[in-house]
Protein backbone atom coordinates (compact mmCIF):
# COMPACT_ATOMS: atom_id res chain seq x y z
CA UNK A 1 0.00 0.00 0.00
CA UNK A 2 1.51 3.43 -0.61
CA UNK A 3 3.14 4.99 2.21
CA UNK A 4 0.40 7.82 2.60
CA UNK A 5 -2.57 5.61 3.14
CA UNK A 6 -0.91 2.91 5.38
CA UNK A 7 -2.49 2.35 8.80
CA UNK A 8 -0.15 1.92 11.82
CA UNK A 9 -0.51 -1.73 13.02
CA UNK A 10 1.30 -3.99 14.84
CA UNK A 11 4.62 -4.77 13.02
CA UNK A 12 4.79 -8.46 13.65
CA UNK A 13 2.64 -10.49 10.94
CA UNK A 14 1.98 -12.95 13.84
CA UNK A 15 -0.10 -10.79 15.53
CA UNK A 16 -2.69 -10.16 12.36
CA UNK A 17 -4.42 -13.23 13.17
CA UNK A 18 -5.43 -12.15 16.68
CA UNK A 19 -5.87 -8.63 16.08
CA UNK A 20 -8.31 -9.54 12.53
CA UNK A 21 -10.62 -11.80 15.21
CA UNK A 22 -10.95 -8.97 17.61
CA UNK A 23 -11.67 -6.47 15.60
CA UNK A 24 -15.30 -8.05 14.56
CA UNK A 25 -16.57 -8.25 17.91
CA UNK A 26 -16.79 -4.39 17.80
CA UNK A 27 -17.90 -4.06 13.79
CA UNK A 28 -14.98 -1.65 13.58
CA UNK A 29 -14.95 -1.75 9.82
CA UNK A 30 -12.28 0.58 9.47
CA UNK A 31 -9.80 -1.34 11.51
CA UNK A 32 -11.30 -4.52 9.94
CA UNK A 33 -10.50 -3.47 6.01
CA UNK A 34 -6.65 -2.09 7.43
CA UNK A 35 -5.74 -5.05 9.18
CA UNK A 36 -7.01 -7.26 6.27
CA UNK A 37 -5.68 -5.34 3.32
CA UNK A 38 -2.14 -5.71 5.90
CA UNK A 39 -2.21 -9.25 6.16
CA UNK A 40 -2.98 -9.07 1.95
CA UNK A 41 0.34 -7.64 1.81
CA UNK A 42 2.32 -9.90 4.08
CA UNK A 43 1.18 -12.97 1.70
CA UNK A 44 3.44 -14.46 -1.19
CA UNK A 45 0.44 -16.56 -2.46
CA UNK A 46 -1.44 -14.05 -4.91
CA UNK A 47 -4.49 -16.20 -4.02
CA UNK A 48 -4.13 -15.96 -0.57
CA UNK A 49 -3.18 -11.97 -1.00
CA UNK A 50 -6.51 -11.39 -2.97
CA UNK A 51 -8.86 -13.15 -0.69
CA UNK A 52 -7.63 -10.91 1.86
CA UNK A 53 -7.64 -8.01 -0.36
CA UNK A 54 -11.22 -9.08 -1.24
CA UNK A 55 -12.11 -8.94 2.53
CA UNK A 56 -10.34 -5.92 3.16
CA UNK A 57 -12.12 -4.16 -0.05
CA UNK A 58 -16.06 -5.11 1.60
CA UNK A 59 -14.72 -3.88 4.76
CA UNK A 60 -13.68 -0.81 2.65
CA UNK A 61 -16.79 -0.29 1.16
CA UNK A 62 -18.80 -0.38 4.64
CA UNK A 63 -16.33 2.29 5.90
CA UNK A 64 -15.53 4.32 3.07
CA UNK A 65 -12.10 3.82 3.98
CA UNK A 66 -9.01 5.48 2.18
CA UNK A 67 -7.57 2.22 0.74
CA UNK A 68 -11.06 1.24 -1.23
CA UNK A 69 -9.55 2.96 -4.76
CA UNK A 70 -6.17 1.08 -4.19
CA UNK A 71 -7.84 -2.14 -3.24
CA UNK A 72 -10.27 -2.00 -5.92
CA UNK A 73 -7.10 -1.36 -8.50
CA UNK A 74 -5.19 -4.41 -6.86
CA UNK A 75 -8.26 -7.03 -7.33
CA UNK A 76 -8.67 -5.76 -10.84
CA UNK A 77 -5.43 -6.02 -11.76
CA UNK A 78 -5.51 -9.72 -10.57
CA UNK A 79 -8.40 -10.39 -12.15
CA UNK A 80 -10.33 -10.62 -8.98
CA UNK A 81 -12.37 -7.27 -9.92
CA UNK A 82 -13.86 -5.94 -13.31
Amino acid sequence: LPRHVRPALPTRAATLPREILKAPQDTDYRSLCALYAKAAQTRSDVNQACFLATQAYVFALQSNHPLTEHLHSFLKNHGREE
